[in-house]
């Protein structure tokens, strides 16, 4: 099993509510993830949903307009985000909740569970998984993506390069698709997990670390060491371009479904 870098919760709610306005503006990838996870989510018999991790509302947006009529919780630890995603609401018909996904606990309500992108922050993905089937109704279904261990992979390399191999960025520790495939497995009659590779092109790497900075990427750090001083971002470029001869970014995402 790949050993996970914890993640303060703390700093997740920070980092994602200091740039909560600036998130959307960022996040084409978990957009295009979103489009994606909705395309593949059940046609019928949805009642009640819940959306964890909801951040800016813009997956819980496309939710309620392919379930019109269903009553949708939409949680998220930061408060901004949720200030955020409620402005896309001006009729309401979102029940929001500010909290720890992790931390409270609900029973056989839901007819979907569902999230975009943010299952890699969870502390304890098996725990949840087992806690979060409790919620289901008994024909309910788990729908999530979440970003694998291949993310900045380009990233992971050149920063070993530039400081040391035993330095390590987040998604270093996410969950690969054999992990969750077992958790999934262990828990839920049915399962599957797809994957897909997205690659990005970036100016320059500082372009790269705004968009992880802005959509709140940080949240486990790397190896407790700050990116943003010029000394180590000019040896980790020169890494990264003698590695790759451009700054490129992989997004591995895993789309993940599971029910009975």
């Amino acid at each position: 099993m790949r050993s996970l870098i914890r993640a303060d919760k703390s700093m997740v709610e920070d980092n994602f509510s200091k740039y909560a306005n600036l998130y959307d503006k960022y996040a084409d990838i978990q957009c295009l993830a979103a489009k994606e996870l909705i395309s593949k989510s059940p046609d019928q018999n949805i009642r009640n949903i819940l959306d964890v991790g909801c951040g800016t509302g813009s997956y819980t947006l496309l939710l309620r307009k392919k379930y019109n009529l269903a009553h949708i919780k939409a949680v998220d630890i930061s408060r901004d985000m949720v200030d955020v995603a409620r402005t896309k609401f001006e009729k309401g018909g979102i029940e929001f909740i500010v909290a720890d996904a992790e931390e409270i606990e609900f029973t056989g309500e839901f007819d979907l569970i569902t999230s975009n992108a943010a299952f890699q922050w969870f502390n304890d993905p098996g725990s949840f998984l087992a806690g979060y089937k409790n919620a289901l109704r008994e024909e309910g279904s788990i729908l999530f993506s979440t970003f694998g261990p291949l993310t900045f992979r380009e990233l992971s390399l050149s920063v070993k390069d530039a400081l040391g191999k035993d330095i390590r960025i987040s998604s270093d520790g996410f969950p690969g698709k054999e992990e969750l495939a077992g958790m999934m497995k262990d828990l839920f009659r049915k399962s599957a997990v797809e994957e897909t590779v997205i690659k990005k092109k970036y100016v320059s790497l500082e372009e790269l670390l705004r968009h992880i900075k802005y959509t709140g990427a940080r949240g486990r750090g790397i190896s407790g060491i700050s990116l943003w001083r010029k000394t180590m971002l000019d040896r980790i470029e020169e890494a990264y371009m003698s590695n790759f001869g451009g700054i490129e970014a992989s997004y591995q995402i895993f789309y993940c479904r599971a029910s009975g």
